[in-house]
């Protein structure tokens, strides 16, 4: 039979090794002590909490989340390794598993901070702002002090761009406790995003005194330097991070979209396929790329890229080309420029959709139907511009020149006549109409030669009658 207490005994020691190796920083020796140990006990809800620390500290994450979970199925009431939990699923972005994690720790005591910020951050991640003011109310309830609700609040608020309300609860934070790692990089960014650009310099300055190496401080750092014109101070913050993490894509984005600005195209086109190179999808930094590439006339290669982003099928309702119209537009027009029509009238399409009365749209869609030979759509876009702008000039250039390819001078005229109703001074419309009339005098010409042709017909059959008589 064996021993059971020596059993016992050898996991106790593993586990006592385990946090020895644990405060000595040998982190991978200590998760394996105490897997061995859980192998002889696989019911100590604290030895599986103390992996999941452990595992927390390696950054294998999702590991970490299950072995929290387990100690949780053994000690339901653990304090510990619910608050585990629930940072593990804010990691693992799951803020729904991370709200119940809360509500079961408060459950156990009603006055841990940390339970009632994760809990405000959690709301912010899934958009629900009034309950995050909620939790936030509820904890102050419980709570003298509170500095990481406040600034958890704060970046609820500065998301939902109340950015007056969010630079209070960073401020208040801060007074609470001024130890907080992140809180001025927060109020910082806060204080650039409401426009007090000097006031937000000053503060990024103090927080990088405190933490010299901060790619984030670094970055809003250099953004508020951007807004504030000293491009190259700027882009040395951007450079410094750079140096300290070679992999950040930010950062890189960042110095390509100066050297963009500033006209070093080969320097910016290097910077955005870095980023590309590093994995990043983000499709505005593809449509960056493009950019340089069309303006460094490497116009297949830049159409190349506007394939792989948006010739592969129906482009997401969360893509920057649906939210934002000038993206849409931009990347419209490089289509158009790199001669691949079909994908500016797919980038259209969806951009229409999701900004239904925005003319601009409208009349760059009928253009590129037309240039893609779809007639059809491009006359029923251009008739949804001149619903929303019965003047619009391009549109009604767009017409008549269809028109015209088309030989219907009527119509043709009619557009030109319209348009110059509201814009006589077009040398567009006049230079059209020349067009137009030049196209009716050789359609005279040719119906008066055909009718020449005609009597000269008859003539010559009344010539061989009377010959004939």
């Amino acid at each position: 039979m064996p021993d059971d207490s020596g059993e016992y005994t050898s996991a106790e020691a593993r586990v006592e090794r385990a946090r020895g190796l644990f405060q000595s920083g040998k982190l991978e020796e200590a998760a394996t002590e105490l897997r061995r140990a859980l192998a002889s006990e696989p019911e100590r809800g604290d030895w599986h909490h103390n992996l999941a620390v452990t595992l927390d500290a390696l950054a294998r994450h999702p590991e970490a989340l299950a072995s929290y979970e387990r100690a949780l199925e053994i000690l339901p009431d653990h304090l510990h390794a619910l608050i585990g939990a629930a940072n593990g699923s804010i990691r693992a972005g799951q803020p729904q598993r991370c709200i119940r994690f809360c509500e079961r720790a408060c459950k156990v005591d009603s006055k841990i901070e940390v339970v009632y910020s994760l809990r405000i951050r959690a709301l912010g991640m899934l958009n629900r702002f009034d309950e995050a003011q909620d939790a936030y109310y509820v904890a102050q309830q419980y709570l003298t002090e509170m500095p990481l609700c406040l600034m958890e609040m704060a970046n609820v608020l500065e998301q939902h761009g109340q950015f007056e309300r969010a630079i209070w609860c960073y401020r208040e934070s801060i007074s609470q406790n001024p130890k907080i790692p992140t809180v001025k990089m927060r109020l910082g960014r806060a204080l650039r995003h409401a426009g007090q650009l000097e006031t937000a310099h000053q503060v990024l300055m103090q927080a990088l005194r405190e933490q010299p190496g901060d790619s984030n401080t670094l970055l809003v750092l250099g953004q508020t330097l951007e807004g504030l014109g000293r491009i190259n101070e700027a882009e040395e913050k951007y450079r410094r991070i750079v140096e300290l993490e070679p992999i950040n894509h930010l950062a890189h984005t960042r110095l390509g979209d100066i050297a963009l600005r500033a006209g070093r195209l080969d320097e910016a086109r290097a910077a955005y396929s870095l980023v590309i190179t590093l994995g990043v999808t983000d499709t505005s930094v593809r449509l960056r790329l493009v950019n340089a590439l069309c303006q460094l006339g490497l116009r297949t290669e830049a159409g190349r890229h506007l394939e792989e982003i948006f010739g592969r099928g129906k482009i997401a309702a969360n893509s920057p080309v649906v939210e934002d119209p000038l993206i849409a537009l931009g990347a419209a027009a490089a289509a158009l420029e790199c001669d691949r029509p079909a994908v500016a009238v797919s980038i259209l399409t969806a951009a229409a959709n999701r900004h239904p009365r925005d003319e601009r749209i409208w009349r760059r869609l009928a253009r590129a139907k037309f240039q893609s030979r779809d007639r059809v759509g491009g006359i029923r876009a251009a008739r949804k511009v001149l619903a929303l702008n019965r003047s619009c000039v391009e549109t009604l250039h767009n017409i008549a020149l269809d028109a015209l390819s088309q030989g219907n001078l009527r119509i043709a005229s009619a557009a030109i006549n319209r348009g110059l109703k509201f814009h006589p001074a077009d040398a567009g419309l006049r230079r059209i109409r020349l067009r137009v009339n030049a196209a009716r005098l050789s359609r005279g010409f040719q119906s008066m030669g055909k009718f020449v042709m005609k009597v000269m017909k008859v003539m010559q059959v009344m010539r061989i009658a009377r010959l004939n008589r």
